[in-house]
């Protein structure tokens, strides 16, 4: 019999709020799923946006815009996806996902799409609807659920308005413990694949206030100066003493990297890629996964369809994916970490096809590209190789205070050489032509891949592991 899938994606939930020496969260159905099964503790997202990040997971591919597609995104619109096997295999497919997320995420519908609104959480009716849910799909099913109650600003109702952001944050994170807690009531664990992770993680800073701070620091404001001083304005001025505060804070208790989320918010292209945002949890429990150590090899969110496919006997070889099956680290095999691909961009086709690149000249507008590996972190301004060079040494400076670029450029060299083996696929290039010509979307869109070019890809995806 098919063991039924439940797919638990946590928006915005930083991987050390889960795991590790930081963690000071009381959740007991999360901590107990790790003790009976696996944990990645190196787990790493490819991109800090959610609707990207998800249409990476379902295809198992790289968030990179592919030049040859009619469509310059990944959207699940293939005939054979991760997503398509399982239907054929059998299992209805069911996901309980914010209107948003999911007009980003899919093309391809489930057959039950349980869409709810961003005024609706766990506090308002969510928590039963999920679970009167469960009571009712027949076998086998393959359950996607997307919480967002983590999202900035962290909703919570009235009576909880007073609380900080970090702690909203903490309050729903519990919240959403407590659920997963009545869901185990509900579901066997003997005949159920429970799979855990986040799209990205987010900045939450221990001082700072949330959305209820910002309004009220305007109404004071605009009492007296509605007239006078803009929306806009008004929000500076909030920010800008948000940094100072934190500046403060960070000098005081030499805390030098809470002053790189000095003024940061993760939705912006120019954000850094710290691992605030790239390392996420991942569990996989129940069906068929042993009790294990925290596995510790990096791995990328991209390999969670491979391994679901495996652990239920799908064979997944004609799909044209990026992941690999996490398996044989499930059943303590040997098993390479590789370079993982990062990157700050949501899906821009004009950047990609360099229509007019001189709209991101604008530094707050540039987006980053960046490599991680098993013991170093490197990214870098998305147009300039030069610009905004970012190298941190993760085993020596774990919380990525000290800027090595300068020291090690046979580092940065090294690193480079890897975003080269993308560049080499096709995907991400920024150069013009040479004749300097304006690209034509509609030549790029219907271009077929001659022979030469498919084993250059192929080569370049040896090359960094995933072949």
């Amino acid at each position: 019999m098919k063991p039924n899938i439940l797919f638990l994606v946590i928006d915005s939930l930083r991987a050390d709020r889960v795991f590790g020496k930081e963690k000071n969260q009381n959740t007991p159905n999360i901590d107990a799923l790790i003790e009976k099964g696996a944990y990645f503790s190196n787990a790493i997202t490819t991109c800090q946006y959610t609707g990207q990040v998800i249409q990476s997971i379902f295809t198992s591919k790289l968030p990179l815009i592919d030049r040859t597609a009619k469509k310059s995104h990944l959207k699940i619109n293939s005939k054979i996806s991760p997503l398509s096997l399982l239907k054929n295999s059998g299992y209805k497919t069911i996901t309980t996902t914010q209107e948003d997320v999911f007009l980003q995420g899919f093309d391809q519908k489930f057959d039950d799409n349980d869409i709810f609104d961003s005024e609706e959480n766990l506090y308002n009716g969510l928590s039963e609807r999920i679970l009167k849910k469960l009571n009712s799909i027949n076998e086998p099913w393959f359950y996607y659920i997307h919480f967002e109650d983590l999202h900035l600003p962290c909703n919570v109702p009235e009576n909880l308005h007073h609380l900080k952001l970090h702690e909203r944050y903490e309050q729903n994170f519990s919240k959403i413990d407590s659920l997963i807690g009545e869901i185990l009531k509900i579901v066997n664990l003997d005949e159920t694949l429970v799979i855990i992770t986040s799209d990205h993680g987010d900045y939450i800073s221990p001082i700072d206030g949330g959305r209820n701070e910002l309004e009220n620091t305007k109404v004071k404001i605009k009492n007296s100066f509605k007239k006078i001083i803009p929306k806009k304005t008004l929000e500076k001025i909030h920010l800008k003493k948000q940094s100072i505060i934190r500046e403060i804070h960070a000098s005081r208790n030499n805390m030098p990297h809470l002053r790189r989320n000095i003024g940061s918010t993760r939705m912006t292209l120019s954000n850094n890629l710290f691992d605030d945002i790239v390392h996420v949890p991942l569990i996989f429990v129940g069906n068929k996964i042993n009790s294990l150590s925290p596995i510790t090899t990096q791995i990328c969110n991209i390999d969670i369809f491979p391994t679901i496919l495996e652990l239920v006997n799908i064979p997944f070889t004609e799909l044209n994916i990026h992941g690999r099956s996490l398996v044989p680290l499930l059943k303590g095999k040997e098993f390479d970490s590789i370079p993982q691909y990062i990157t700050s961009l949501a899906a821009i086709p004009e950047l990609f096809l360099n229509i007019d690149v001189n709209i991101y000249d604008d530094h707050s507008l540039t987006p980053l590209v960046g490599i991680r590996t098993q013991n170093f972190k490197y990214f870098r301004n998305y147009l300039e190789s030069k610009k905004n060079v970012h190298l941190y040494d993760l085993q020596n400076d774990p919380l990525e205070d000290d800027n090595i670029c300068n020291k090690r450029p046979d580092l940065v060299k090294e690193m480079e050489s890897y975003l080269q083996n993308f560049n080499d696929l096709g995907y991400f290039s920024t150069d013009k032509n040479d004749n300097d010509e304006e690209i034509d979307n509609e030549e790029i869109d219907n271009e077929e891949i001659d022979n030469e070019e498919i084993k250059r890809a192929k080569e370049s995806l040896k090359k960094l592991g995933y072949i």
